[in-house]
């Protein structure tokens, strides 16, 4: 059975393979090398944490200061249910609850092929022409109006890390439409997440569709249980067709002293 302590132990360690790790008491802190963006800076929990966090949350911000960063923390609800109530004391603020959902051979169930649509497997031995189209692909679709490409050195530095992960791209008509990916594989544990569609071509399926083919790559690689982050409600409901469940609550909080 999957418990949430090997849950949250997966997500630390796949941070650690991303970005640069600093331990202070009851967490790791973890930073992008170039990227100021918050979702690339934030803490994860070590350990069930105690209701007293002065100290420890001291050393954090002075990390987070160091680094020229924004205090920010990620972590299952489940995992330190004391510490969300601390951080909010201590000024942060919630910036998401999110549904954090598991798939698993069981439970998977294949998705209706979408006309005209086919999809491309990217690896860590792909050229970097291919990961910067990726890449692309991903922020415009996070992001409609930034048409900034993607350097030659950020997709080198991403095929670095990627490991045995695996990245997928969706073309209709040969045009890239959209893209996602899963995290490499630790302790019989992946995550999908960099789901995204560009804005013309969405609610045709096509992100369900890599959703799937994602989950199937992992369990043929050998994972036992496939996670992922559910941004809204529309988001669960595309992903419970396809075999995922609700599991727990992936919460993130913010320093709101902090701008």
């Amino acid at each position: 059975m999957l418990s949430i302590t090997r849950l949250q132990t997966y997500f630390r360690h796949s941070a650690q393979q991303q970005y640069e790790a600093i331990s202070v008491p009851f967490f790791t802190l973890f930073f992008h090398h170039t990227d100021t963006n918050t979702y690339f800076n934030y803490a994860i929990p070590d350990e069930k944490c105690s209701a007293d966090l002065e100290a420890s949350l001291s050393m954090l911000k002075n990390e987070f200061a160091a680094h020229g960063r924004r205090p920010r923390f990620e972590f299952i609800e489940e995992f330190a249910p004391q510490l969300a109530p601390a951080l909010r004391a201590a000024g942060f603020a919630e910036e998401a609850r999110q549904q954090l959902m598991v798939c698993t051979a069981e439970t998977s169930r294949p998705a209706p092929e979408v006309f005209g649509v086919t999809i491309a497997q990217l690896s860590s031995s792909s050229a970097i022409s291919e990961m910067q189209e990726f890449l692309t692909i991903q922020r415009r679709g996070f992001d409609f109006h930034n048409t900034e490409v993607v350097t030659e050195g950020d997709s080198e530095q991403f095929l670095r890390v990627m490991g045995e992960g695996k990245a997928f791209v969706a073309r209709l008509k040969g045009e890239p439409v959209g893209v996602g990916m899963y995290t490499a594989p630790f302790d019989g544990l992946a995550e999908v997440l960099g789901l995204a569609t560009l804005e013309p071509f969405r609610r045709r399926g096509i992100a369900t569709a890599l959703t799937t083919l994602a989950v199937q790559s992992a369990l043929e690689q050998g994972v036992e249980v496939v996670c992922l982050t559910a941004a809204d409600e529309r988001a669960e409901r595309i992903y419970e067709r396809v075999g995922f469940v609700r599991y727990a609550t992936m919460l993130a909080y913010i320093d709101s002293l902090q701008t």
